[in-house]
Formats: C-alpha cells, structure tokens, sequence
C-alpha cells in the first residue's frame, strides 16, 4: 500500500505561510513606526534639544485667510446693491405758504369832510332807470319814437296810460261778429273798446270806452266778441310791447270791421 507525497506538500504550505506572516509582521512594524514619527509632541512635555517654527505663505495669485471672508463679504453687499431695484426718490416737500396774521384791533374809520357827504348823496344821483322810462313816455306821448315801425299812439287808457292803435293779426269774420249784433233791432253802430295786449296775439282786461249811437249796445257786443280777436302787439323802438294798451272800433253796419 503506497501513501501519497504528504510530507513534501505539507513543507511547502509551512514555507507559504511563513513568508506570509513575515510580510504580516513587517507591515505592521512599518505602520508602528509611521505612527511614532508623525505623532505630535504631548502637551506639556519640553523638548530642550529643538525648537519647531511653523511659517505658511501664500503663494501668488491667492489671498491669505484673513482676507477673503471680508472680500466675500463687500462682494455679496456689492451683489445685493446690484439686485436690489433703484429705488425712487420722494418728490421734495412743498412749501406751505405762511399767512400773514391779521392785526386783531379796533376797526378803523374813515374821516370825511362835509363836501364828501354831500358828494356822496345818492339820492341826488339820477336813475337810469327812470330817465329810460321818462324818454319811453315821451315817445309815447308824441306818437311814436325815432324808429318809423313805431306804432301811433292815438289818445289814453282807462288808467291814463298811452292808447296805441290797432294793428290786426287776423281780422274777425262776419259770422263771429253776427253772433253778438244787438237783438234791439238797431242795424248799424260801432262798439269802441280799449284792451291789453297778450301774448299769442291775444289780449285781455277789454273796457268800453265809446258806443254810437248810445244806449245801442253795439260796445258791449264788441266786448263779448273780443275773446277772439287777433291784433299784432304795438312796437315802439324796434320792439314788441305786451301788456300795453290797444283801441278797439268795431263797426256793424254790414257786418265788417273798420281798420
């Protein structure tokens, strides 16, 4: 019975695993020996033998330690000044306009002499109001104006006011008329009337003033056929005047009105 080569194989094993912890045991001395050279003193042990300055430089081109926060810094405000919208300026303050006190005192009064009150006398100023209305009575009276459209003026109201005469805006029919002729059996007569002018044409407040023959009672058919008259208001210096007096004949003799 033959054994296989045990001996040989199990040489080569040890060999293997020695070399193995060989390099083991060196690699950690080494690493031993790195950590004592770069360990730092203890605090508060003196080495006489050596003293150990330190000195860092900046190289070119960087800035040392100190400086760059507080250029980081003026850069970020430089920064925010930029982002942060301009903002605009409060228009200037208007001024406020000052006021003069008023003196608080007694009133003053003006001293006048007698010839300054009677100048002052405005009673003996004249009215333009009455000398406009003196001239209007004037032209009246004396038939008319300066202008020739001014109407006649043929004698006085009732109350004494001028009595212009008739102009027709349209004439009355003979049948307005008929209707009011006296049933007295009379066949002719006027009836003489003095009315106010309206407006419209119209007029108004008629009063007879005369009737031929008397007692005829043509001056009141005239005054009960007056509502529907139509007479054009008289003019007196380019105008048209309403509210004046006008005079009225009307004549029945054929049934027709006398101009």
């Amino acid at each position: 019975m033959r054994w296989p080569s045990r001996p040989f194989a199990d040489s080569g094993l040890l060999r293997r695993r020695g070399a193995a912890l060989l390099l083991a045991l060196a690699i950690e001395l080494l690493l031993v020996l790195l950590l004592l050279f770069f360990v730092p003193p203890v605090p508060g042990r003196k080495d006489g033998g050596r003293t150990t300055v330190f000195g860092i430089e900046a190289s070119k081109g960087e800035d040392s330690p100190d400086k760059k926060p507080a250029e980081k810094q003026q850069q970020k405000k430089a920064a925010k000044a930029q982002r942060a919208p301009a903002q605009t300026q409060p228009p200037p303050p208007v001024p406020v306009p000052v006021e003069t006190p008023v003196p608080v005192g007694p009133p003053t009064f003006l001293k006048l002499s007698r010839n300054d009150y009677r100048q002052g006398d405005i009673a003996k100023v004249p009215s333009r109001a009455s000398d406009a209305d003196a001239s209007d009575n004037a032209n009246a009276n004396t038939g008319g104006g300066g202008h020739a459209d001014d109407s006649p003026v043929v004698g006085k109201a009732p109350n004494g006011e001028p009595l212009y005469g008739v102009e027709w805006y349209r004439k009355p029919t003979n049948a307005e008329l008929e209707f009011y002729r006296p049933r007295n059996g009379i066949k002719t007569g006027i009836g003489k009337l003095a009315c106010r002018t309206a407006p419209r044409y119209r007029v108004v407040d008629c009063q007879i003033i005369g009737q031929s023959p008397a007692g005829s009672g043509f001056g009141n058919a005239a005054l009960q056929a007056s509502w529907q008259f139509l007479l054009r208001p008289p003019r007196l210096g380019g105008k048209s005047l309403i509210g004046v007096w006008v005079f009225v004949d009307i004549e029945y003799y054929t049934v027709e009105v006398r101009k």
